[in-house]
C-alpha cells in the first residue's frame, strides 16, 4: 500500500542508468571498428578500472582491467546533441519512457537522479562491505558468505545502513532497501553437500572465524562431550580439538543418524537469523519507516528463507525461469505469510545485439514479448507476489560489462538508446492490462465502508491480504507501510 492508501503492484526495471555500458578495450582494441583518439570527438568517454575480484564471476575472464570505453554515453551525446551527456534530459526522457511502457518502479542499481525526480517509486540496495570473516559455500559467485557472528559485520552493516538512510530516511517514494544481493546461501549442486554447504564450509574453517566458534558451541551445548556427538553422528571423535582443526569434514546426513541433518539445519537457521536480525535492527534504528525487502535470492535454503520472512518485510527472489512457479515452491512461501517480490527476471535471444540471451534464452527476438506476457500473467495468478522487476533497462555491451563480462541481449533499449520496439510494445500492453485487471480486482475486494472511507479522502490501512492491487503510479510509495 502507498502512504496515501492506494494498492500498489510493483512493475519495475533494474539498472536504469546511463553509466552501465562501459566495456574494457585495453589489449583488444583490434575488436572495435573505431575508437576515438585523444583530442577527437567523444574521447571523453574513456576511463579505467579493475574488476579482477577473484570471485566465481570472474573465472576464466581475459579482460577484466585497464582502459574502458562507454559506448552508451557516447551514443547519448549523439542522440541529444551538445558537448556532453545531458543528465536532466536523459532522466526526463527515461522516466517518460518507463511510465509510458506501464512501469511504476525504478529497480535496483539505477541512477540516483531518477529517484530524486519524485516521479516514480524506487528501491535501493544495501551493499555491506567490510573486513569481516566470510565462509565459502562453493558457489561464491560474488564472494563468500558474510559471517554475521563477526562483530565487524555488525559494524559494517551499521555503516552501510547509516549511509544509505542518510538521504532516504523518510522519502515516501522509497519502497525499501534490499539486504545485499544473490548471496551464496547454498552450494552449486543438488546434493546434501550443496544443501548444507554453509554448515560444511563453516566446519572447514579455523576457530578464529566467529561462525565456526558459534557452531562448535552449539554442538557442545547439545551433546556435552565427544561421546555424545560421536554416537549421534556415527563417527569416532576422540577429542573436540579434532573438530577445531581447519579442514574438518563432517559426515554426510543419513537416515541412520538423523541428528546430523538436524544440527546442520539448526546452525544454518541460527546463521541466517543472526544475518537478517543484524540488518533489520540497524534499519529500524536508522530508517524505521522504510521496508526491508529481503535478500534477492538466487540460491537459497529453507532456513534462510524462513529467517528472511521472520526479520524482513518482503521475500525477494531473482528468478530466471519461464514462470515464477518454476523458481520456487509457492505453497511453502505462502505458509510463511509474507509478500513476495520477483526482483529479477528476463528473456533474451542471441539473434539481436550481444551474443548471449541470458539464463532464459529464447530462440528469437520476437519470442520475448510473449514470454514477458506469460510470466507476468503467472505472477499475477499467485496471490503472494506483489510485483516483478525486469533485468534490465539496457542491453549489455557486446564485449561484456565491466563487472563480470556479461554480454546479454535482454534490454528494453539497445546500446544506441533505441527501444526494441516490438518487444517494448508487448511489454507496454502486458503492463497496462495487468494494472487495469488488478485495479478492478482491488475495487471489487473493497468493503463498502472502506470505499466510503477512501472516497472521503482518508488513507486506507494495509492489512493482511492487501498485497495484490492496482499498479498505482501516482501516489507516493514507501512510508505508511
Amino acid at each position: 500500500m502507498t502512504p496515501l492508501g492506494h494498492p500498489f503492484y510493483s512493475l519495475g526495471v533494474n539498472t536504469v542508468a546511463p553509466d552501465n555500458s562501459q566495456t574494457y578495450v585495453a589489449g583488444r582494441e583490434w575488436m572495435f571498428a573505431a575508437l576515438p583518439k585523444a583530442g577527437e570527438p567523444f574521447d571523453k568517454y574513456y576511463g579505467s578500472g579493475d574488476n579482477r575480484s577473484g570471485n566465481g564471476a570472474g573465472e576464466g575472464r581475459s579482460f577484466g582491467a585497464g582502459r574502458w570505453y562507454d559506448f552508451y554515453g557516447a551514443n547519448l551525446q549523439r542522440t541529444y546533441g551538445g558537448e556532453g551527456f545531458d543528465q536532466k534530459r536523459w532522466v526526463a526522457h527515461t522516466l517518460d519512457r518507463l511510465q509510458a511502457w506501464g512501469f511504476n518502479t525504478v529497480g535496483n542499481w539505477s541512477d540516483d537522479a531518477l529517484a530524486a525526480a519524485d516521479r516514480v517509486p524506487y528501491t535501493l540496495p544495501l551493499s555491506i562491505v567490510g573486513d569481516y570473516a566470510s565462509i565459502s559455500t562453493g558457489t561464491d559467485w560474488w564472494g563468500g558468505m558474510p559471517d554475521p557472528f563477526d562483530p565487524r559485520f555488525a559494524m559494517a552493516t551499521e555503516r552501510a545502513v547509516a549511509i544509505a538512510a542518510r538521504d532516504h530516511r523518510d522519502d515516501p517514494w522509497l519502497i525499501g532497501f534490499f539486504a545485499d544481493n544473490e548471496l551464496a546461501w547454498a552450494g552449486p549442486g543438488d546434493d546434501a553437500k550443496s544443501r548444507y554447504a554453509l554448515a560444511y564450509g563453516t566446519l572447514r574453517m579455523t576457530t578464529d572465524v566467529p561462525a565456526k566458534r558459534a557452531f562448535l558451541k552449539q554442538l557442545r551445548d547439545k551433546y556435552r562431550n565427544e561421546e555424545g556427538l560421536s554416537k549421534a553422528w556415527g563417527i569416532q571423535l576422540t577429542g573436540w580439538e579434532l573438530m577445531e582443526d581447519p579442514g574438518f569434514e563432517p559426515p554426510m546426513p543419513n537416515p541412520e543418524h538423523p541428528e546430523i541433518e538436524a544440527d546442520f539445519k539448526y546452525f544454518q537457521k541460527t546463521f541466517a537469523d543472526a544475518y537478517f536480525k543484524t540488518i533489520s535492527d540497524s534499519l529500524k534504528w536508522h530508517a524505521p519507516n522504510q521496508l526491508l525487502l529481503g535478500g534477492r535470492y538466487a540460491v537459497s535454503t529453507p532456513e534462510a528463507v524462513a529467517s528472511c520472512a521472520q526479520y524482513c518485510d518482503v521475500l525477494s527472489f531473482n528468478m530466471y525461469t519461464l514462470k515464477p512457479q518454476d523458481g520456487y515452491d509457492f505453497a511453502a512461501l505462502r505458509a510463511l505469510d509474507k509478500p513476495v517480490l520477483i526482483t529479477e527476471f528476463n528473456f533474451g535471444s542471441a539473434d539481436r545485439g550481444p551474443f548471449w540471451g541470458g539464463v532464459t534464452q529464447l530462440a528469437r527476438e520476437e519470442d520475448r514479448g510473449a514470454a514477458y506476457a506469460s510470466f507476468l500473467k503467472q505472477a499475477m495468478a499467485e496471490p503472494s507476489i506483489v510485483g516483478v522487476h525486469w533485468f534490465q533497462y539496457l542491453d549489455q555491451p557486446v564485449t561484456g560489462r565491466l563487472l563480470d563480462g556479461e554480454n546479454g541481449h535482454f534490454g528494453l533499449v539497445g546500446i544506441t538508446d533505441m527501444p526494441f520496439q516490438g518487444f517494448v510494445e508487448n511489454v507496454r500492453k502486458s503492463n497496462l492490462e495487468a494494472v487495469d485487471q488488478l485495479g478492478k480486482e482491488a475495487q471489487k475486494a473493497k468493503p463498502d465502508d472502506e470505499v466510503r472511507e477512501r472516497e472521503g479522502g482518508k488513507p486506507g490501512h494495509a492489512g493482511k491480504g492487501s498485497g495484490q492491487g492496482a499498479g498505482h503510479a501516482g501516489g507516493h510509495s514507501g512510508n505508511g507501510h
